[in-house]
């Protein structure tokens, strides 16, 4: 594939395998390199949502209070149903909190995926500087055989 064609040309190993990124020396996965967007779209959608329910139960309350029936009628059912709809936008909030957790914890997850690869690569090419290590691969190079 050219340049013009599809862009900037991927480079391959001598196998002919498309190579991966390299970070600080070491090959890192596309995966460990991307972003979660899709999580952070989902934790707005949810907490416009919870924003949304929880305004329609101030609304609700109000527009009773505005025009109230006479003898108190229909206040119980005014609160339970208040209360029920702030509770459901609490829940909400917290699926939100939870994906905001989710795409954290990948963060940790993904920096600490990179930096045993990066002692790794250090402590393999301190091995074979010192002799203690052969220079070639025995096993073969399991990293690139990794699925993507």
């Amino acid at each position: 594939m050219t340049e013009s064609e599809g862009g900037a040309r991927e480079a391959h190993d001598a196998a002919g395998r498309p190579r991966r990124p390299m970070l600080a020396g070491v090959e890192v996965r596309e995966a460990d390199l991307e972003a979660t967007p899709g999580l952070h779209v989902a934790t707005v959608v949810i907490r416009v949502a919870s924003a949304v329910v929880l305004l329609l139960a101030l609304v609700q309350f109000v527009l009773f209070w505005r025009d109230a029936p006479p003898g108190g009628v229909g206040v119980s059912l005014l609160v339970s149903d208040t209360i029920r709809l702030i509770v459901f936008s609490a829940l909400l909030w917290a699926g939100a909190e939870l994906s905001r957790v989710m795409i954290k914890s990948h963060h940790d997850l993904r920096a600490t995926r990179i930096l045993v690869a990066r002692q790794t690569y250090m402590i393999r090419q301190m091995g074979i500087a010192a002799g203690q290590l052969p220079a070639e691969d025995q096993v073969g190079n399991r990293r690139a055989e990794d699925a993507t």
